[in-house]
Order: structure tokens, then sequence, then C-alpha cells
């Protein structure tokens, strides 16, 4: 048996040192810890009682300015990357014609009303005279004031008494030039073709037109949202193309869209296109006669007023088209829309279109900003039911709104931080498609055919032709490609290149950072609070003496 008893005198320990104290003694130690152990290169000079004060000053001031310099490169690499994320080239391969469609053709005649319908400049001097406009009747005046929104000339100062005109589409469709007295003969692929099946009446802003190869108005509008009052276009339905997408897997060659197998005349479509001579008007249209021609996506609206080319009468004109498609790479579709600058189709809605494009975008917002500005709109727009079209009187206001439009859009280019309540934000999609064209035109002798060619019988008599051929220059084009210029994992490696030249940084560095920042602080706090649970030994104090209480263990050995 072996007993053990503490009989030496102990004296009272120290109070333990205040708690800020004690964290800022850690914190050194830490600091000083890592300054001898950290990669990061010049920070092991900072501490070291072997240096002078002047040393460690002079390598902390050496460490900063590297900071600051490193901090200012990696803020241009941030701008640059921010700014100009994309980069537009060609593509490295060629595309065949046959995975686009062909352009849709919209044909206006620049006559647009038959003289036994309404003579325009009979009709238009009689309505300048008091005494002679007596014997013009209602519905003439009503076809004159619908004539007048379709004309180049500018007439609407004349007529101050018309805010609104919701006859004016049907009047003008009443009116319109019939069909069969425009085409005389269509060829698609070197096939004759019945026109009417592949030319659609359309409304446009010059007026009721006619178009090949465009999508129904199902397809391309949200007929929800408008009118009932009449359709914009009457086109064959689509339903294996969509402008991201291309056409559908499988499809057959004759599928609508339409599109071709090459490039060539026989390859095209052509029209022989008649205008009867008793029926031209000079005045409405500034002495040109013949026909108004655009080519466009079949998912777009045409709008002829401001970009078309002319068929003049009695010339054959040839169109030689070379595709321009712009596409973007998969590696860019997570980017915000403002950083790609294009929209992708499920990003951007209209309210009117089911597709979206630049242009059918823009046509919507002049729509919604000229019915605020004016309480109508233009004939041609798209617009809701109960919606007015404005006037003859009018015109002047609808005009003024496309020009204050146009204006506020290139203050807000020039200035993106003002905001319009009226902005369109109408960036081009991200997939397009615009048809480039070389145009040559010559005399169309056509009349020196008639004794030879007789198929056409009366059919020509008392008319003038022309004739026009769309077809595409080459088989093959190279597409026009949006792709990532400066990633994010170029991003990185520029910056992390930055951070070692200057300072020597890694991954490891930064590892190395956040262990002593953080890890290794909530260690120590963990076993700072593990040593405080533990229960002190109890002391018993006796006449001066420490005593410590006696514990008795017992070991029996044998």
């Amino acid at each position: 048996m072996y007993i053990s008893r503490a009989t030496k005198f102990q004296p009272k320990p120290p109070p333990p040192p205040p708690a800020h104290r004690k964290y800022l003694r850690e914190s050194k130690k830490l600091a000083v810890e890592f300054c001898n152990n950290t990669s990061i290169h010049g920070v092991k000079y900072f501490v070291g009682s072997d240096r002078a004060l002047i040393e460690k000053i002079w390598w902390i001031a050496v460490f900063l300015l590297s900071l600051y310099g490193c901090g200012r490169l990696i803020q241009t690499v941030y701008a640059k990357w921010d700014r100009e994320p994309v980069i537009v080239t060609f593509a490295q391969k060629p595309t065949p014609v046959f995975q686009i469609p062909f352009p849709a053709v919209t044909i206006c005649p620049e006559t647009k009303v038959k003289a036994s319908n309404l003579n325009f400049t009979q009709a238009y001097y009689y309505s300048r005279h008091p005494i002679l406009r007596k014997k013009l009747s209602d519905e003439q005046i009503n076809k004159l004031l619908a004539m007048l929104q379709v004309c180049e000339f500018a007439f609407s100062d004349q007529f101050d008494n018309q805010t609104y005109d919701d006859d004016c589409v049907y009047l003008l469709q009443e009116m319109a030039i019939p069909q069969d007295e425009i085409f005389v003969v269509c060829s698609w692929r070197t096939t004759f073709r019945n026109c009417s099946t592949d030319f659609k009446l359309t409304l446009t802003d010059v007026g009721f037109c006619y178009t090949f190869n465009s999508i129904s108005s199902d397809d391309l509008l949200r007929k929800d949202e408008l009118h009932s009052d009449f359709d914009y276009i009457a086109e064959t339905r689509s339903s294996n193309w969509t402008l991201h997408d291309g056409y559908a897997a499988g499809v057959d060659i004759d599928t609508y869209p339409k599109r071709v197998l090459g490039a060539g005349i026989k390859a095209g479509v052509s029209a022989l296109l008649k205008a009867n001579i008793s029926d031209l008007d000079y005045l409405c249209e500034n002495s040109f006669q013949g026909f108004k021609v655009l080519l466009h996506m079949p998912n777009e609206y045409p709008q002829l007023l401001n970009q078309h080319f002319r068929v003049p009468l009695n010339q054959e004109v040839a169109v030689s088209v070379t595709p321009r498609m712009i596409i973007t790479s998969e590696s860019i579709q997570s980017y915000k829309p403002n950083r790609r600058q294009c929209f992708f189709n499920h990003e951007r809605y209209l309210k009117f279109f089911k597709d979206y494009t630049q242009s059918n975008c823009e046509l919507e917002c002049l729509a919604n900003f000229t019915l605020r500005r004016c309480g109508c709109v233009k004939f041609s727009m798209p617009r809701a039911p109960h919606v007015k079209i404005c006037g003859v009187s009018m015109e002047q206001c609808y005009e003024n709104a496309t020009v204050e439009l146009l204006e506020m859009e290139v203050r807000l280019r020039e200035n993106p931080r003002i905001k319009f309540q009226n902005e369109c934000n109408c960036l081009p999609s991200c997939t397009s498609v615009q048809y480039n064209t070389e145009i040559s035109q010559a005399s169309f002798e056509w009349m020196r055919l008639l004794p030879v060619v007789k198929t056409f019988g009366d059919a020509l008599t008392g008319v003038q032709v022309s004739h026009l051929i769309v077809f595409f220059k080459d088989a093959q084009f190279i597409p026009i490609k949006r792709s990532e210029l400066f990633g994010l994992t170029d991003f990185l490696a520029n910056c992390g290149g930055l951070l070692g030249l200057f300072m020597g940084v890694s991954i490891l560095s930064l590892v190395e950072i956040f262990y002593y920042c953080i890890i290794k602080p909530v260690v120590m706090w963990c076993k700072s609070s593990n040593s405080k649970k533990e229960k002190p030994v109890q002391v018993k104090t006796v006449s001066g003496v420490a005593e410590a209480n006696s514990i008795w263990k017992y070991e029996g050995t044998m």
C-alpha cells in the first residue's frame, strides 16, 4: 500500500489577462507565423528580430505598391472581360444555301387603284376647288383620303378634318389591282407555277402587295392580341422551320418556307409583271411607274417605305442574292443579352409577333410609341382591338413620332445611363439572315416576241411588262459567328499571371490565407473553449499552508 499527501505550500496564482489582450497576443502570434511560412513573396521580411525597422517599412511599402499595381491591372482585365466578351468572326466552314430559306419576295405595284374605280389625279384636282368638289361623291372622297395615305407626295395639308380613318384598309383592299392584272406568269426552279398559289396578298406600309415565301399570319402574329378586322398576311402555314433552329432534321427539300438546292437563275424565282397603261397615274407615285420589291426573311413583316428596290416598266431586272447569316455560339448563351448584344427568341417577348427579329421589334415599338403620341396608329401597323387608325390629318403626327423615336434611340446609345420611358431595346436577333443583293437590269423588248410567242393571247394587250428574276449567287456562303472572345478561363488566367508576376501568388497562396484567416483561428478558439470547461483542483488553506484534499489511492500488490 502507497499513501501520498501534498503538503507543500502553493502561492495564489496571478489573475488572468483581459480577454482583448489575450486575443491581440494570439492574433499577433498567428500573423508572425503566417509571415514566416507563407509562399507570397516579400511577406517574410515583415517580421524578424534581426531586421531593422527601416527594412520592415521598406518591404511593406514595396509589397503595397506591388499590390496596388496588380490590382489596377486586374481591374483593366475585368473591364475588358465585362465590356467586350464577344467577338464576331467568320465561321470555320461554309454553309450550303439549302440550309436557309429562300428570301421572301414582296412585290408592290406603284399603281394602287384602277382608273375605273378611282381616277386619282382627277379626284385630287376636283377636291382642291370648292365648286368642282361638289362633283365628288362621299364614296369617292373616302377613297381619295385612303389613297392619300399610300402616296409618296404629302397632300395631308389639304385635308385637315380627318382625324381617324378606320375604313382605310377596306377601301385600299377594294381598290387594289387584282392579282391576275399584275402577274402574267411565274416560275419556281424552272417550273411554271400558278402565281395566285405562290404570291399572297399582304398589307404593307405602301398599300396592298403580294408576297412569295412568307410564313402565314397565324405563324407570325399573335392573333389573340390583334384586332380581327382584317388579315395582314394570307400565306402558307409552316411547321418545319424556325429562325434559331433552322429546318427540322429529315425534312424533304420541297418544304415551306421554300428553299433551293443550288445557285443560279434556274434555281430561283421569276415573275413576269404587267401594268395596264390606262391605269397609270403619275401624280401619286412621284412620276415613277413600275414595282417596288423587297427581299426579307420569311418571318419578318415586310416594310417597303424606306427599304426597297425598283423594277421599272419594260425592264428586266436580275437580282443576285448573297446571304449574310449571323449565328451565336453556345458558349455565350449564358451571357446577358446586353453583353452579347443579341436576343434569343425566348428572351424578348413581343406583344404582336411570335418570332423575334430586330425588324419586328422596331415595328412594334414604333406602333406603341405612335399610339401614345397620336392616340392612333398608321393603317399598316399592328394594333390591338379598339385602337383607331390615323386619318390623313394625323399623318404629320405619326411622321413626327417616327423621327422622335429615332432621336431618342440615338441619345440612348450615346449615353446608356439615360432612361427613356419608350425605350425599345431592339437588339439584333442572335440568329439572323440578311439578303444582300446585286442588281442588273436591261431593256425588256417583250413586244418583239409577241408575233412568235402567242401563248398569252390578249393578256399583253394595252399593257407594259417587266421581268423580275431572283436567285442565289453562290451555292455556299460563310456565316458570321458570335463567339467568346474573353471568357472566364481567360480572365482567371490573366489574373493569375498578374498575381504571380507581381507577388508570386498562386492558388495555394490563397488557400494559405484562407487557412490562417479562417480555419486556424476557429481551431484555436475551439481548443480554448475546451480548456475552460475542465474543472480546477480544489485547494484548502489551513493556517497559511495550502493543503490539498486527501486523495487516497489504494494499490494492492501481492
